[in-house]
């Protein structure tokens, strides 16, 4: 594992003070011109610590930074667009705030995104630049364009109120299609809420969680013949008698909000249900009724799929849910499901 450090370098100028007789109120609210100060941000986190195999990450110039900043008065209103920015350099982001104004900051990371979310050439100032599709599709009004469009990687923020990174609630990859659950997509989200800058030369940290979580299948010797179709996160996979194991990460791209305010792994959790269905060669159907498991960030749920067959009674068809958690030994939950005739459809 190595040590991932995001650095976002702001560099601020500094306004002469207005000087005048008497007792000058603090303000109240941000004056015309308010000061600005240099700052730097640091991200880490969970990718900057050693986690394995669900937190391995390692930097390079294939990664995808989404940077959005709001911001508002410190004092009153209501937190608007600032300024956004997607980058593949961290080295090269560098921001300005403005005193007296109270800022919230979200990154989005995916890592080695370049090679793994959907691009293509975009159309900007006459020049064609190459541009990155969700989640990082955004209101950039390019040509005076209103509508959303992929985003030019300039590594450098623009400043707009109405410029900013849609809410969008998919991740498109390089195949064109759109997912809440990306397979092997590792997804990175911090956040940073209520900073007000005081002083140059501050450092602030941004935690990034990884959101992601794991599945394994396995089925045992008694499949034979035909095929298994499972079907789950809106897509079908299939097993035959040479492929009988899967496995692989997801990124969480449906609820990574929600999960990132919980702290405790054993409530950061969704449901998903799981459809298995086994056609055998000579038509015969072996139909599992839906089950609904949970899925943990940063655990692997582990799916066991057993079949004693039609000589033996019913009731004996398990179906094995383990829980395992980052280092892939410890902490396991099991359950079973396909213990009654009631669990099939007849």
């Amino acid at each position: 594992m190595k040590t991932r450090n995001l650095l976002i370098a702001t560099l601020l100028f500094a306004f002469g003070a207005v000087a005048c007789e008497g007792i000058i109120d603090f303000p109240e609210k941000p004056i015309d011109d308010p000061r600005t100060f240099t700052i730097k941000l640091r991200a880490g986190g969970e990718a900057d610590v050693s986690y394995e195999p669900l937190t391995r990450f390692t930097p390079d110039d294939r990664d995808l930074y989404g940077v959005q900043v709001r911001h508002k008065p410190a004092t009153t209103g209501s937190y608007e667009d600032y300024a956004y920015g997607l980058f593949d350099n961290v080295e090269d982001m560098s921001l300005e705030v403005k005193e007296n104004y109270q800022y919230e900051i979200t990154v989005k990371l995916i890592d080695d995104g370049k090679d793994k979310i959907y691009c293509d050439s975009i159309l900007v100032d006459s020049n064609y630049y190459l541009g990155y599709d969700k989640p990082f599709k955004g209101y950039n009004k390019y040509n005076g364009s209103t509508s959303t469009s992929i985003t030019q990687l300039t590594n450098k923020f623009t400043y707009a109120s109405d410029r900013y990174f849609s809410d969008n609630s998919k991740i498109r990859l390089k195949d064109g299609k759109e997912y809440y659950y990306p397979e092997n997509i590792d997804f990175y989200y911090g956040q940073i809420k209520n900073y007000i800058p005081t002083e140059d030369g501050t450092v602030l940290s941004i935690y990034l969680k990884h959101m992601v979580f794991g599945l394994m299948v396995n089925i045992e010797d008694y499949f034979d013949n035909g095929k298994i179709t499972l079907s789950a996160f809106n897509k079908n996979y299939t097993f035959t008698p040479d492929s009988k194991t899967y496995e692989a990460t997801f990124a969480n791209y449906h609820s990574y909000t929600s999960w990132y305010t919980i702290e405790d792994l054993s409530k950061s959790y969704f449901d998903e249900a799981l459809d298995f269905k086994w056609v055998k060669d000579d038509g015969t159907v072996v139909d599992w009724k839906s089950f609904r498991t949970n899925f943990y960030r940063l655990k692997q749920t582990i799916i066991n799929l057993k079949y004693y067959g039609e000589d033996e009674v019913i009731g004996s068809n398990t179906f094995d849910v383990h829980y395992e958690d980052t280092e892939l030994e410890k902490d396991y939950h099991n359950c079973n499901y396909g213990s009654e005739q009631d669990d099939y459809n007849w």
